[in-house]
Protein backbone atom coordinates (compact mmCIF):
# COMPACT_ATOMS: atom_id res chain seq x y z
CA UNK A 1 0.00 0.00 0.00
CA UNK A 2 1.70 3.17 -0.75
CA UNK A 3 2.03 6.14 1.85
CA UNK A 4 -0.62 8.37 -0.03
CA UNK A 5 -3.28 5.43 -0.03
CA UNK A 6 -2.46 5.03 3.61
CA UNK A 7 -3.14 8.91 4.46
CA UNK A 8 -6.71 8.79 2.71
CA UNK A 9 -7.70 5.16 4.72
CA UNK A 10 -6.44 7.31 8.00
CA UNK A 11 -8.47 10.45 6.85
CA UNK A 12 -11.93 7.90 5.76
CA UNK A 13 -11.79 6.30 9.67
CA UNK A 14 -11.38 9.76 11.17
CA UNK A 15 -14.28 11.78 8.86
CA UNK A 16 -16.53 8.41 9.75
CA UNK A 17 -15.38 8.91 13.40
CA UNK A 18 -17.03 12.81 13.45
CA UNK A 19 -20.19 11.67 11.41
CA UNK A 20 -20.92 9.32 13.68
CA UNK A 21 -20.15 11.26 16.63
CA UNK A 22 -23.15 14.07 14.68
CA UNK A 23 -25.65 11.34 13.15
CA UNK A 24 -28.78 10.39 15.00
CA UNK A 25 -30.10 7.32 14.05
CA UNK A 26 -33.38 6.60 12.25
CA UNK A 27 -34.03 3.89 10.22
CA UNK A 28 -35.24 0.11 11.33
CA UNK A 29 -36.35 -2.86 9.01
CA UNK A 30 -39.84 -3.58 8.00
CA UNK A 31 -39.50 -7.63 9.13
CA UNK A 32 -38.06 -6.27 12.62
CA UNK A 33 -40.63 -3.93 13.25
CA UNK A 34 -42.85 -7.14 12.46
CA UNK A 35 -40.93 -9.19 14.83
CA UNK A 36 -41.24 -7.05 17.65
CA UNK A 37 -44.15 -5.78 17.25
CA UNK A 38 -42.65 -2.48 16.90
CA UNK A 39 -45.38 0.56 17.15
CA UNK A 40 -48.38 -1.82 18.81
CA UNK A 41 -48.18 0.03 21.58
CA UNK A 42 -50.42 3.26 23.06
CA UNK A 43 -49.32 6.95 23.39
CA UNK A 44 -50.57 6.75 26.78
CA UNK A 45 -48.56 3.49 27.31
CA UNK A 46 -45.35 4.69 26.32
CA UNK A 47 -45.69 7.39 28.21
CA UNK A 48 -46.52 6.32 31.41
CA UNK A 49 -43.47 4.26 30.81
CA UNK A 50 -41.24 7.34 30.27
CA UNK A 51 -42.67 8.53 33.47
CA UNK A 52 -41.60 5.33 35.20
CA UNK A 53 -38.06 5.16 34.18
CA UNK A 54 -37.13 8.54 32.51
CA UNK A 55 -33.48 8.07 33.46
CA UNK A 56 -33.40 4.75 31.45
CA UNK A 57 -30.09 4.33 28.88
CA UNK A 58 -29.64 1.65 26.21
CA UNK A 59 -25.72 1.20 25.61
CA UNK A 60 -25.07 0.51 22.01
CA UNK A 61 -22.13 -0.55 19.86
CA UNK A 62 -22.29 1.37 16.22
CA UNK A 63 -20.35 -1.38 14.29
CA UNK A 64 -23.64 -3.05 14.72
CA UNK A 65 -26.20 -0.75 15.10
CA UNK A 66 -25.39 0.23 11.74
CA UNK A 67 -27.14 -3.09 10.42
CA UNK A 68 -30.78 -1.97 11.92
CA UNK A 69 -31.25 -0.02 15.08
CA UNK A 70 -31.36 -1.98 18.16
CA UNK A 71 -29.09 -4.63 17.16
CA UNK A 72 -25.85 -2.53 18.23
CA UNK A 73 -27.77 -2.67 22.02
CA UNK A 74 -25.40 -4.34 24.84
CA UNK A 75 -26.28 -3.46 28.17
CA UNK A 76 -28.55 -0.23 30.50
CA UNK A 77 -27.40 2.14 32.36
CA UNK A 78 -29.00 5.03 34.09
CA UNK A 79 -28.24 8.82 33.84
CA UNK A 80 -27.21 10.67 36.43
CA UNK A 81 -26.01 14.15 35.46
CA UNK A 82 -26.10 15.94 32.60
CA UNK A 83 -23.74 14.10 30.61
CA UNK A 84 -22.78 11.59 32.63
CA UNK A 85 -24.49 7.63 32.69
CA UNK A 86 -23.47 4.59 34.85
CA UNK A 87 -23.51 1.25 33.81
CA UNK A 88 -21.49 -2.05 34.86
CA UNK A 89 -18.07 -2.18 33.70
CA UNK A 90 -18.27 -5.79 32.52
CA UNK A 91 -20.87 -4.18 29.98
CA UNK A 92 -18.12 -2.13 28.10
CA UNK A 93 -15.54 -5.32 28.53
CA UNK A 94 -15.06 -6.68 25.14
CA UNK A 95 -14.46 -10.30 25.57
CA UNK A 96 -12.84 -10.98 22.62
CA UNK A 97 -10.52 -8.82 22.48
CA UNK A 98 -10.03 -8.89 26.31
CA UNK A 99 -10.09 -4.85 26.50
CA UNK A 100 -12.66 -2.21 27.34
CA UNK A 101 -13.95 -0.78 23.96
CA UNK A 102 -13.21 2.76 22.77
CA UNK A 103 -15.79 5.74 23.27
CA UNK A 104 -15.74 5.72 19.44
CA UNK A 105 -17.08 2.38 18.94
CA UNK A 106 -20.25 3.48 21.47
CA UNK A 107 -23.65 5.42 21.49
CA UNK A 108 -25.71 5.40 24.20
CA UNK A 109 -29.82 6.08 23.50
CA UNK A 110 -31.88 8.06 25.96
CA UNK A 111 -35.28 9.39 26.12
CA UNK A 112 -37.22 6.16 24.89
CA UNK A 113 -38.54 2.44 26.06
CA UNK A 114 -38.48 1.06 22.66
CA UNK A 115 -35.44 -0.97 21.46
CA UNK A 116 -35.67 -1.36 17.96
CA UNK A 117 -37.46 1.89 17.13
CA UNK A 118 -36.72 5.61 18.05
CA UNK A 119 -39.37 7.53 19.20
CA UNK A 120 -39.73 11.09 18.82
CA UNK A 121 -38.16 11.50 22.13
CA UNK A 122 -35.15 9.82 21.95
CA UNK A 123 -31.69 11.09 21.64
CA UNK A 124 -28.66 9.47 20.43
CA UNK A 125 -25.52 10.84 22.48
CA UNK A 126 -21.63 9.94 21.72
CA UNK A 127 -19.18 8.88 24.07
CA UNK A 128 -16.24 10.96 24.73
CA UNK A 129 -14.47 9.17 27.66
CA UNK A 130 -14.90 5.75 29.50
CA UNK A 131 -13.47 5.88 33.03
CA UNK A 132 -13.19 1.95 33.95
CA UNK A 133 -13.59 0.74 37.53
CA UNK A 134 -10.50 0.20 39.85
CA UNK A 135 -9.97 -3.05 40.85
CA UNK A 136 -12.21 -2.67 43.95
CA UNK A 137 -14.76 -1.12 42.26
CA UNK A 138 -17.40 -2.63 39.78
CA UNK A 139 -19.12 0.47 38.21
CA UNK A 140 -17.75 2.61 34.87
CA UNK A 141 -19.10 5.68 33.63
CA UNK A 142 -19.56 7.40 30.52
CA UNK A 143 -19.33 10.64 29.50
CA UNK A 144 -21.65 12.14 27.21
CA UNK A 145 -20.84 14.28 24.08
CA UNK A 146 -23.00 16.95 24.96
CA UNK A 147 -25.33 17.70 28.09
CA UNK A 148 -29.14 16.56 27.74
CA UNK A 149 -31.45 19.63 28.10
CA UNK A 150 -32.88 20.45 31.26
CA UNK A 151 -35.97 20.97 29.42
CA UNK A 152 -36.16 16.99 27.94
CA UNK A 153 -39.33 15.68 30.33
CA UNK A 154 -38.81 12.45 28.82
CA UNK A 155 -35.18 12.40 29.86
CA UNK A 156 -34.23 13.34 33.38
CA UNK A 157 -31.46 12.26 35.43
CA UNK A 158 -31.65 10.19 38.67
CA UNK A 159 -30.17 11.22 41.84
CA UNK A 160 -27.56 9.34 43.16
CA UNK A 161 -28.09 7.55 47.07
CA UNK A 162 -27.71 9.74 49.97
CA UNK A 163 -25.42 8.70 53.09
CA UNK A 164 -27.88 6.20 54.21
CA UNK A 165 -29.42 5.01 51.10
CA UNK A 166 -27.42 1.72 52.29
CA UNK A 167 -29.15 1.41 55.49
CA UNK A 168 -32.81 2.19 53.99
CA UNK A 169 -32.70 -1.17 51.79
CA UNK A 170 -30.86 -3.26 54.52
CA UNK A 171 -34.21 -4.67 55.64
CA UNK A 172 -36.36 -5.68 53.17
CA UNK A 173 -37.69 -3.51 50.80
CA UNK A 174 -39.94 -2.74 47.65
CA UNK A 175 -37.47 -1.60 44.91
CA UNK A 176 -37.94 -1.07 41.01
CA UNK A 177 -36.21 -2.58 38.08
CA UNK A 178 -36.35 -1.53 34.62
CA UNK A 179 -34.66 -3.22 31.57
CA UNK A 180 -34.86 -5.09 28.01
CA UNK A 181 -35.19 -8.26 28.41
CA UNK A 182 -35.33 -12.24 26.69
CA UNK A 183 -37.82 -13.61 27.02
CA UNK A 184 -39.25 -17.42 26.57
CA UNK A 185 -36.75 -20.72 26.17
CA UNK A 186 -35.33 -18.76 22.86
CA UNK A 187 -34.45 -16.10 24.43
CA UNK A 188 -36.61 -13.58 22.22
CA UNK A 189 -35.68 -10.02 22.37
CA UNK A 190 -38.63 -7.57 23.76
CA UNK A 191 -39.25 -4.25 22.32
CA UNK A 192 -40.66 -2.63 24.98
CA UNK A 193 -38.10 -1.77 28.56
CA UNK A 194 -40.04 -3.74 31.23
CA UNK A 195 -40.58 -1.96 34.78
CA UNK A 196 -40.86 -4.44 37.63
CA UNK A 197 -41.57 -3.39 41.30
CA UNK A 198 -39.29 -6.35 43.23
CA UNK A 199 -38.27 -7.39 46.68
CA UNK A 200 -34.92 -6.92 47.84
CA UNK A 201 -33.29 -7.65 50.86
CA UNK A 202 -30.30 -5.54 50.20
CA UNK A 203 -29.14 -3.83 46.80
CA UNK A 204 -26.31 -6.58 46.57
CA UNK A 205 -28.06 -9.60 47.39
CA UNK A 206 -31.03 -11.15 45.01
CA UNK A 207 -34.40 -9.77 44.60
CA UNK A 208 -37.48 -11.34 43.52
CA UNK A 209 -40.63 -10.88 41.74
CA UNK A 210 -43.43 -10.74 43.83
CA UNK A 211 -46.38 -13.30 42.96
CA UNK A 212 -48.79 -10.84 40.75
CA UNK A 213 -45.48 -10.34 38.40
CA UNK A 214 -44.66 -13.91 38.09
CA UNK A 215 -44.27 -14.60 34.71
CA UNK A 216 -41.51 -11.68 34.57
CA UNK A 217 -39.39 -14.12 36.80
CA UNK A 218 -38.00 -16.27 33.79
CA UNK A 219 -37.04 -13.03 32.22
CA UNK A 220 -33.54 -12.27 31.41
CA UNK A 221 -32.57 -8.79 32.05
CA UNK A 222 -29.92 -6.39 31.03
CA UNK A 223 -26.70 -6.21 32.69
CA UNK A 224 -26.68 -2.37 34.33
CA UNK A 225 -30.08 -2.23 34.64
CA UNK A 226 -31.29 0.57 37.21
CA UNK A 227 -32.43 -0.32 40.81
CA UNK A 228 -33.94 2.27 42.41
CA UNK A 229 -35.83 3.41 45.47
CA UNK A 230 -38.08 7.27 46.35
CA UNK A 231 -36.10 8.68 43.04
CA UNK A 232 -32.50 7.23 44.38
CA UNK A 233 -30.23 5.11 42.33
CA UNK A 234 -29.61 2.12 44.50
CA UNK A 235 -27.72 -0.84 42.54
CA UNK A 236 -26.83 -1.67 38.88
CA UNK A 237 -27.53 -5.36 37.71
CA UNK A 238 -24.27 -7.36 37.90
CA UNK A 239 -24.76 -9.30 34.90
CA UNK A 240 -27.56 -10.56 32.23
CA UNK A 241 -29.74 -13.21 33.51
CA UNK A 242 -32.54 -14.47 35.09
CA UNK A 243 -34.38 -13.55 38.53
CA UNK A 244 -32.93 -14.55 41.14
CA UNK A 245 -30.07 -15.31 39.83
CA UNK A 246 -28.28 -11.95 39.31
CA UNK A 247 -27.12 -9.70 41.96
CA UNK A 248 -26.64 -5.95 42.26
CA UNK A 249 -23.70 -3.79 42.46
CA UNK A 250 -23.90 -1.23 44.96
CA UNK A 251 -24.23 2.24 44.44
CA UNK A 252 -23.76 4.05 47.34
CA UNK A 253 -20.08 2.39 47.58
CA UNK A 254 -19.12 4.18 44.56
CA UNK A 255 -20.81 7.83 45.25
CA UNK A 256 -17.05 9.26 46.06
CA UNK A 257 -15.47 7.58 43.29
CA UNK A 258 -18.17 8.86 40.98
CA UNK A 259 -18.44 12.76 42.05
CA UNK A 260 -14.13 12.36 42.13
CA UNK A 261 -14.66 11.58 38.45
CA UNK A 262 -17.06 13.38 36.42
CA UNK A 263 -16.87 17.23 38.82
CA UNK A 264 -20.35 19.07 38.12
CA UNK A 265 -21.38 16.00 35.49
CA UNK A 266 -21.62 18.45 32.51
CA UNK A 267 -19.40 17.95 29.28
CA UNK A 268 -16.68 20.20 29.74
CA UNK A 269 -15.67 18.17 31.58
CA UNK A 270 -15.51 15.51 29.29
CA UNK A 271 -14.67 17.06 25.72
CA UNK A 272 -10.71 17.41 26.97
CA UNK A 273 -11.34 13.13 27.14
CA UNK A 274 -12.92 12.97 23.56
CA UNK A 275 -10.07 15.15 22.11
CA UNK A 276 -7.66 13.49 23.43
CA UNK A 277 -9.22 10.08 22.44
CA UNK A 278 -9.85 11.05 19.45
CA UNK A 279 -5.94 11.66 19.62
CA UNK A 280 -4.96 8.43 21.09
CA UNK A 281 -7.28 6.44 18.58
CA UNK A 282 -5.64 8.31 15.25
CA UNK A 283 -2.67 7.20 16.86
CA UNK A 284 -3.63 3.47 17.06
CA UNK A 285 -4.63 3.77 13.73
CA UNK A 286 -1.67 5.24 12.10
CA UNK A 287 0.50 2.38 13.98
CA UNK A 288 -1.74 -0.22 12.71
CA UNK A 289 -1.68 0.79 9.15
CA UNK A 290 2.17 1.20 9.48
CA UNK A 291 1.98 -2.66 10.43
CA UNK A 292 0.38 -3.34 8.13
CA UNK A 293 2.14 -1.62 5.09
CA UNK A 294 5.50 -3.52 6.32
CA UNK A 295 4.16 -7.03 6.15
Amino acid sequence: MQPNEQLKKVMKILIFAFLCTEMRTSYTHRELTKQHGIGSSSSSAEQRRHSQAPYQASIRLIDKELDYFGKGHICSGALVGPSVVLTVGQCLFNNASQSFYHPAELRVLLGSTQRFAPTAHSQIYGVTHVYQPPKDLSLAILMLDQDVPEDQPYIQPISLPVEQAKEQVAESASCQVSSWALAGDEGQELHEMVTLRVDCLKSTQLCEVPDKHYKYSSYELDAGAPLTKSNQLIALRSESSKFPESRFVDVASHVDWIHAQIGDGTTQNSSIWGILGLLVFTAYVIKCSRKSLLS
